[in-house]
């Protein structure tokens, strides 16, 4: 993670850092409760700043490189929270760095409260970042060298924990490389660039909400029904008896 944040000081890290902020704060201010944690932040400096919500940790694995100060030192494969305790979670390329994805997803299922959010953002594998990515990931440079995953992935995995996605956005279509596209081409880009569409887009957030778990009620059998009570008397749901024999 500290490389990544090294990363995020560069030009082209800077930039995508604004972008997303730009997204988190028109997400978080829909979300409501009494607790979010951030997991892990690594481009954003003031990711927290535009939610509702009163009390916000940030936790971390090592505040090297870290702009806000960490709360909470822990991995995000087992989260330091007691279960069912958290409204919201944000992970900002938090399962490109993970080494059990499914993991730290079924740690997001255990600390969140039912109907709390989970808020993902994620380096999108497709269109030209993802090609960048296959060309010269062997060099072990970040970001290039970490694992991307689609949102659609991630999006399936969290369905099987029984979350529901709530919103879901591809944004930042700039090309993977820090110069070469400022003013008209930038425009252009964001022109040309929908929502929905991930080959120009270098990031996508993912927002999904844990579903309440619903029992089915089990309807009581109303049929008569003997039952042998001690000496050999039978009762019968009428309330009669009679002796057996």
């Amino acid at each position: 993670m500290r490389e990544l944040r090294l990363w995020c000081s560069g030009a082209l890290g800077q930039r995508l850092a604004e972008a997303e902020q730009q997204v988190l704060d028109e997400v978080l201010g829909d979300i409501f409760g009494y607790h979010l944690v951030v997991v892990d932040p690594s481009c954003q400096s003031e990711s927290l700043a535009a939610s509702r919500i009163i009390h916000r940790v940030v936790l971390t694995v090592s505040d090297d490189g870290l702009s806000m100060p960490a709360g909470l030192l822990g991995a995000a494969e087992r989260l330091p929270l007691q279960s069912d305790s958290i409204d919201a979670l944000l992970l900002p390329h938090v399962l490109e760095h993970a080494t059990d994805v499914h993991q730290v997803l079924r740690e997001v299922d255990r600390c969140l409260v039912p109907e709390g959010h989970v808020i993902i953002l994620g380096f999108n594998p497709f269109g030209w970042w993802g090609l960048r990515r296959l060309l010269f990931g062997w060099r072990g440079q970040v970001p290039w060298s970490l694992r991307f995953i689609s949102l659609p992935r991630v999006k399936d995995w969290l369905s099987l924990l029984g979350f529901d996605a709530v919103h879901t956005r591809y944004f930042f279509p700039h090309p993977p490389w820090q110069v070469g596209c400022e003013g008209s081409g930038d425009a252009l880009l964001r022109r040309l660039h929908r929502s929905h569409w991930p080959l120009l887009a270098g990031v996508w957030i993912l927002v999904a909400r844990k579903r309440v778990a619903t029992l089915t009620p089990i309807k009581p059998r109303w049929r008569p029904r003997r039952a042998l009570l001690a000496g050999g008397v039978a009762e019968t749901r009428e309330g009669g008896l009679h002796t057996r024999g």
